[in-house]
């Protein structure tokens, strides 16, 4: 199937390159109500699954037995950018079940986050693995596992009871049979999720209204929706899109990132999900066409916030700073 064009690179007036994709929006019912390229595509969740991750911490019991904070929560579902702030909330969880930095698996790299970079780099440290921007994600994995008694040293392999409890959630909410859910490694060292792009966009309507839902899953997913409405800052960081995007539009919109340029909405006064994937990889382009299909759906209307106007059409400079052209989305639902 030949996919749309999403977005186009102009440099001048010349579209110099061009970017294609897929869009899918559906109702909790699991009615597709917008569709462009292939929702059917077999697309892995990466690090948007993580919302979905964090739900066994409220369904075995752990959220409640640690009494973990709307902030850890948020943290627990983030992508960050290795922020000070973001440290802090990591070890918080580990000190609160009884584990330290050193029992994090998810191994190592360079905060995304400039000026912390800078600083580590200034004052002759390395990074370490509370740097990682899966690191939240890991300590949720370690804090359910501590509080089941299950070993944590091999916490990361997919046999793990631990895994086996965040592919069962994948799968309820996507509704597909986790047999059917097409696993590998992601980067941070654990077992990563792939369904359609159109399972993902319900998982989503499932996680922004969780009608029907009793017990730890409804309590999870309601705390998942509290933590990023109240924590947008924890969720990605500064001057990242999907921040902007949850501080303009707090408790009205859930959104998380996902690696290869994927990107899920849940929007609770409707009970949608959404799902976009730009079939290159290339994060440039998430953020104008995200915001592209909200307008074209009803969503936003007029002048956007000041925080988001950057990301409609985001700027192409020289070296030197001069403007040389522009990254502009198309419609996707004409």
């Amino acid at each position: 199937m030949e996919l749309p064009v999403v977005a186009r690179v102009y440099r001048g007036n010349l579209v110099e390159s061009s970017h294609y994709g897929s869009a899918v929006v559906v109702n909790r019912e699991g009615e597709v109500l917008y569709a462009a390229g292939e929702p059917a595509r077999l697309t892995y969740l990466r690090s948007a699954a993580k919302p979905l991750q964090v739900l066994p911490l409220f369904t075995t019991g752990a959220a409640q037995a640690y009494s973990f904070s709307l902030s850890q929560v948020a943290v627990m579902c983030a992508s960050h950018s290795g922020q000070p702030v973001h440290q802090e909330q990591v070890l918080s969880i580990l000190e609160r079940v009884g584990l330290s930095e050193s029992h994090l698996q998810c191994g190592v790299h360079r905060p995304f986050h400039g000026p912390t970079a800078r600083a580590l780099a200034a004052a002759g440290e390395q990074p370490g693995p509370r740097h990682n921007a899966c690191s939240g994600k890991h300590a949720c994995m370690l804090a359910i596992s501590r509080f089941k008694g299950w070993d944590i040293a091999g916490y990361t392999r997919l046999e793990h009871p631990v895994q086996q409890e965040m592919l069962a959630a994948v799968a309820r909410l996507t509704g597909v049979a986790p047999g059917e859910i097409v696993t590998g490694l992601d980067t941070c060292g654990v077992p990563v999720f792939a369904v359609p792009l159109y399972n993902i966009a319900l998982a989503y309507a499932r996680l922004a209204r969780p009608e029907g839902e009793e017990g730890g899953w409804r309590m999870g997913m309601e705390a998942v929706a509290a933590a990023m409405a109240r924590y947008p800052e924890l969720l990605a960081g500064e001057g990242r899109f999907t921040t902007a995007l949850l501080e303009a539009y707090a408790g009205k919109i859930l959104a998380k990132d996902g690696a290869e340029a994927l990107f899920c909405l849940g929007l609770p006064h409707r009970g949608w999900g959404i799902a976009v994937k730009i079939e290159d990889g290339s994060d440039r382009a998430l953020a104008p066409v995200v915001l592209q299909l909200l307008r074209e759906v009803g969503l936003l209307s007029g002048d956007l916030p000041p925080a988001l106007a950057p990301f409609a059409q985001p700027e192409v400079h020289t070296h030197r700073g001069e403007l040389a052209g522009r990254i502009v989305p198309v419609s996707l639902f004409s």
